[in-house]
């Protein structure tokens, strides 16, 4: 938080401040590509037998790994974030019937280079995963454009202070009295992405990047 304290005389007999004030809100944005991914993908394994799904899912989870750390990704930007063992049943006349084991192995991904994302996503796909959550495209180095944002919300709060200090006939300063940070850097929620395979090794699945919004709020208060 950013805080512009008030002024003190030379006797520390605090100045009394004005009870005639303009407080205003800034905002500023800034717009920016992404420049790295985290794509969250895995294996699912079903079968009657417990042991057997293990591993099948185990084999094949390695299977995936081994081929993304062959495509250039560092192995320790690969991280398992959820591995699950579930009963799969049925109901067939009201009564629950035993249908299974359900193996569940999601591996988070750090990419970072963007271009190469639906690459590495088809070759996830082709060395055995079956399942891909999330692509979630970020910046590396966001702290650079949030304080863009930062600055640009800061203008905005002085230009609305202006505009209603013209209005109203009055004069406020060039600095406020008091500056509040309303915002943090927060990453965006992550964007949806609908993924298919080609049938033609020679496609590769389309990853979009775009651009992503870094935004910044203040408020200000300045005294007249």
């Amino acid at each position: 938080m950013y805080y512009y304290p008030n002024l003190f005389n030379r006797g520390q007999v605090p100045v009394r401040e004005s009870d005639k004030v303009i407080k205003v809100f800034g905002e500023g944005v800034v717009l920016a590509r992404p420049d790295q991914a985290i794509v969250t993908l895995g294996v699912i394994t079903e079968d009657n037998n417990l042991q057997q799904a293990q591993q099948k899912n185990a084999q094949d989870s390695t299977n995936v790994i081994n081929a993304i750390v062959n495509s250039g990704v560092s192995r320790e930007n690969i991280q398992t974030t959820d591995y699950r063992v579930d009963i799969q049943y049925d109901f067939q006349n009201g009564q629950q019937v035993f249908r299974g084991y359900r193996i569940t192995s999601i591996l988070t991904i750090k990419i970072e280079n963007i271009q190469s994302v639906g690459e590495i996503v088809d070759i996830a796909v082709d060395s055995g995963a079956n399942t891909v959550r999330n692509i979630d495209l970020t910046i590396s180095n966001p702290d650079r454009y949030y304080h863009q944002a930062f600055e640009k919300a800061i203008q905005n709060a002085k230009a609305k202070a202006d505009t209603a200090a013209s209005t109203l006939g009055v004069i406020v300063p060039d600095v406020p009295a008091r500056l509040k940070e309303l915002s943090n850097l927060t990453p965006e929620p992550p964007r949806p992405y609908v993924l298919g395979v080609s049938t033609e090794s020679a496609v590769t699945t389309p990853i979009e990047a775009g651009q992503n919004q870094i935004r910044a709020s203040v408020e200000a208060t300045f005294n007249y």
